[in-house]
């Protein structure tokens, strides 16, 4: 199926996301190498490596999932699409982006203990102190972009079939 026919502010929200996904890697890129020079080179490790590349890491992924839906950029095998024809496959791809809903909101629920818990006792992180609810912020920023994207995903499979 064809990328969505999307509004301007759906793909200018996609291609924020994507940026910062994008900017996320590069820096946890950077810093493993940085980490792996200087600890070679000088035996002087980068100070909270293990946590920047782990901060890095929870945004790129929650962050990049919401373009790939909105773009429908997911792996897609399309065996059955012939056999069972356009309206059938638009109908299951829909299921599927409500199914990916179904599954953020899960992740979302899951995550309000933990998140709430990490606030309440002031969890920090190992190296860097940085205080383990903000993690669980970016997190509920991600899971907020994957639910949008998923949501236009099925609001396009809708109108391609009133089309």
């Amino acid at each position: 199926m064809n990328s969505p026919s999307g509004s301007r502010p759906t793909s200018r929200l996609s291609q924020l996301f994507l940026w910062i996904a994008s900017g996320a890697l590069v820096l946890m890129m950077l810093v493993v190498t940085g980490d792996v020079i200087l600890r070679a080179a000088f035996n002087t490790p980068v100070r909270g490596a293990y946590d920047a590349v782990s901060i890095l890491l929870l945004i790129m992924v929650a962050f990049g999932f919401a373009p790939v839906l909105a773009n429908r950029g997911e792996i897609v095998i399309d065996i059955l699409d012939e056999i069972l024809g356009r309206r059938a496959v638009r109908v299951l791809a829909s299921l599927a982006a409500l199914l990916t809903m179904a599954v953020m909101l899960f992740f979302a629920w899951s995550a309000v203990d933990p998140a709430r818990n990490a606030w309440r006792y002031g969890d920090r992180s190992l190296e860097l102190g940085i205080p383990q609810w903000a993690m669980w912020a970016v997190l509920a920023l991600g899971v907020l972009g994957i639910l949008w994207a998923a949501f236009v995903q099925v609001l396009s499979y809708w109108r391609e079939g009133s089309e």
